[in-house]
Order: structure tokens, then sequence, then C-alpha cells
């Protein structure tokens, strides 16, 4: 059963009150802020078999050979401020290109933008726009710039060709750093522990009450407007609660840091049409949607310049973890659990650092309305990587990634199955600033 909401805010509800507690006055400090960012310029070369139309024609069926370069941008700005009674407070608004909107996928977008109210004692809340709780603290393989199982060069191949299906990594971050407007507390650090919460009533974001569907009419002055109706419709995800324990700490020069989070959401209960806008009960392809649930674990290890980690994570949801829901299958039953195992070992010498990764992940493709299994699909991805510094805040780097897809499903549970590999060189630089 999943908890009531006043249970899962209690904690961050005490943390505000005892924030606020009156102290003695201290020194106060105006608001300043700080500018940061990065861009990250990149080029792919890449043969994907569900990449056939890019490239030197190679016959019917077969994989083509494409190259894209990618410019990401992200522009951070940071707002500092002490209260007198001694409390921190700001905000940080995250800007970036995302590659979309404008024709030449140059237009801005908000990627994160929360404020914040932080005690050394009592520990920070966060309002706004950010990623959940067992995200912020989930331990990870280790990476290096530009290098990752899901890291900046997963962006660059397709994901909506045939046979692909969301992300095309399945090897994800715990809701996929989705930024979905929520309340967020983090603790301070105890003889090594920290722990989070946070509560997203819906999986939107942004500055709007509404959904946005046109789907229901507003008297104004005698007259009768479209308007959107609130997002208590439940046709998307709503009620999302996170949270995560972590340790990081020394022990004879090893450096261990170690994590478990989890999240759940309540799937959709009603879907639209997309043609007269009417809202119905929830269906996918004729088939229910179960609400998501994610538990992750990671270990990672740190000496003489190398760190050796990894996570594990299961839960109930499809492709992207966290972010979409499972259908049961046609004849009624339901899906299994997807999961996912992944390495990293990265190597830190001067100015140099070099990585790898191996990760492997699962996820249930149900039965058909007979009730014949249908294969599971089963994703291989492995990597190696360089990066270098040229100078304070750039760093080149290089990275070699391959991934075997197998049984990728792109029409729903029991639909067409398709395998698909990639082979991927990834080239570029990245500017901190």
């Amino acid at each position: 059963m999943r908890p009531c909401l006043h249970r899962a805010l209690l904690p961050s509800l005490l943390a505000a009150t005892a924030l606020v507690a009156p102290t003695p006055a201290l020194a106060q400090a105006a608001p300043s802020v700080q500018l940061g960012g990065f861009l990250l310029t990149s080029a792919l070369w890449t043969r994907d078999d569900a990449d056939k139309a890019a490239g030197p024609p190679r016959g019917v069926n077969q994989a083509g050979t494409a190259a894209r370069i990618r410019n990401e941008v992200e522009v951070h700005l940071i707002v500092t401020a002490k209260a007198a009674n001694g409390l921190a407070y700001g905000a940080v608004i995250e800007l970036q290109n995302d590659n979309f909107g404008g024709g030449a996928g140059s237009g801005m977008d908000v990627d994160e933008a929360f404020v914040f109210v932080s005690s050394p004692r009592f520990g920070t809340l966060r309002f706004g726009e950010e990623d959940a709780a067992a995200g912020l603290l989930q331990v990870r393989a280790p990476t290096i710039a530009g290098f990752g199982a899901d890291a900046a060069w997963d962006n660059t191949i397709l994901r909506t060709a045939t046979g692909a299906e969301g992300s095309p990594v399945l090897m994800n971050a715990i809701n996929d750093h989705n930024d979905a407007t929520k309340i967020v507390y983090l603790s301070p650090q105890f003889a090594g522990f920290d722990f989070g919460l946070s509560y997203a009533p819906v999986g939107a974001e942004g500055d709007r009450a509404f959904t946005g569907r046109m789907v229901d009419t507003l008297g104004v002055g005698g007259a009768r407007i479209p308007a959107s109706v609130t997002q208590r419709d439940r046709t998307g995800l709503t009620n999302e609660i996170s949270g995560a324990l972590r340790y990081r700490g020394t022990f004879g020069g090893v450096g261990v840091a170690a994590s478990i989070g989890g999240l759940t959401a309540d799937a959709a209960a009603n879907t639209v049409n997309a043609t007269t806008g009417a809202v119905s009960t929830a269906v996918s392809n004729g088939r229910t949607l179960r609400d998501i649930t994610v538990l992750s674990m990671g270990l990672s290890l740190s000496a003489w310049g190398f760190t050796l980690g990894g996570e594990y994570t299961r839960g109930h949801y499809a492709s992207i973890v966290g972010r979409q829901p499972l259908a049961n299958n046609a004849d009624g039953t339901d899906r299994d659990a997807s999961h996912h195992l992944l390495f990293g070992l990265t190597y830190r010498l001067g100015a140099m650092s070099l990585g790898a990764y191996l990760g492997q992940a699962e996820q249930d493709n149900g039965r058909t309305a007979a009730g014949v299994a249908v294969a599971d699909r089963r994703q291989t991805a492995w990597g190696l990587g360089i990066a270098y510094a040229l100078a304070p805040g750039l760093e080149a780097f290089g990275s070699v990634n391959l991934v075997s897809d197998r049984n990728v499903n792109s029409t729903g549970g029991g639909g067409t199955l398709a395998n698909r590999d990639i082979e991927g060189v990834f080239l570029g630089t990245r500017l901190a600033f």
C-alpha cells in the first residue's frame, strides 16, 4: 500500500519547522549571482541497425553508417544569500539547448529551476524542478568526461527509429533525472550517512498549472472558450515518491560510497483520444498499466587513482528506468520486473583519465493474447574511453561504445520483435565554466 502523503512529507515538514526556528542574529549576506555551466561539442560515427536511411546505401535491411555532430549547452545561474538567523537560501536555474526547438535544434529551455533553504544542522529543502531524491543520492558506475553507458553519446543515436523503444541504452539513472516539479529534502551527513526524500504530485514540469490538453471549456463573460483541465486528470504519472540512503567514507586510504534508493509512482489511470480529446479509462493496446516501482543499489571503491563500482536496478517499468509504466500482458497476466546490472572502472593519472564499462539489462516483452510467452528483451552494452585535461576547465575526450540489443519490442507487449546492434566512436571537447 502506498504511504499517505502526510507521512511521506513529514520529514521535510519537520525540517522546515526547524529551519525557521529563531536563532541568534548573525551577519546577513545579500543575494549574489554566479554564472556557470558547460559547452560540450562532439561528433559521433556510428553503424546502427535502426539507422538504415543514413549514409551510403548498404543494401536492403542493412545498417547505415552515419556521422553526426552535436552541441550541448547548459548555462547555470546560482543565487546564494544568508539570512540573519544564519540560514543559507537561494535558487538554481539551469538553461539548456537540449537540441530541441527552433529548426536548427538550438532552442533553449529550462532544465532545472528550484529555490532552496539550507542549514548545516537540519539539512536542505528544495522546491521546484529538480531530480528525485534517489537520483540525487544514487551511487552509480563511475564515469569520466563524455563517457558512460547513458552519457552524452547515448543522446546522439536515434531514439525513434523502427526497432527503438525510448532510450536506446536501458542502463539509466533512477527516473532518468526527470525534473518534474517537486519538493526535496536532503539531510546533513551523520557519521558518513545522509538520506533524502522527495515528492512530485505529477510527472510534469514548468510554469503552468495545467497539462495543456484542450478537453474542457471555461465560461468567461458569458462566452465559452477552450481551456485545459487541471493535472488531476490522471493521464500521466502522479504521486511520485522517492527516497535514498547513502554512505561515504574512507577506510585505510580506500574511499567507499554506497547507496540504496527507490521510487514509486502511480501510472496513468486515464487516456486521451488524440482526435476528440475525450478522456477514458487507461489502457495501452487494450491492456491496463501497472504502477511504477524502482529499487536500486550502488557501490564504489576508490584508491590509488582507480575507482571501481557498479549498480543494480530492478522494478516495474518499461524502457527508461522509472519513467514508463508497464502494461500487463495481452492475456491479462502481469509482466515480470525489468532490471539491469552495470559495472564501471576509471583510472586518473595527472591530466589523463581512462574508463571502461560493461552492463546488461533485461525487460519482459510479455505474452500474446493466446498466452504464448514472447522472448525477453536482452541488452548488453560496453565501452572504453579516454579524457585529457587540455587546460583548466577544458577536456578532450574519445570513446568506443557497442550495444547489442536483442528482441526490441517496438509495438508493445507481444508485438513485433527486432534486433539492434550499435557501434559508435564518440569524440569531442567539454568546456566547464
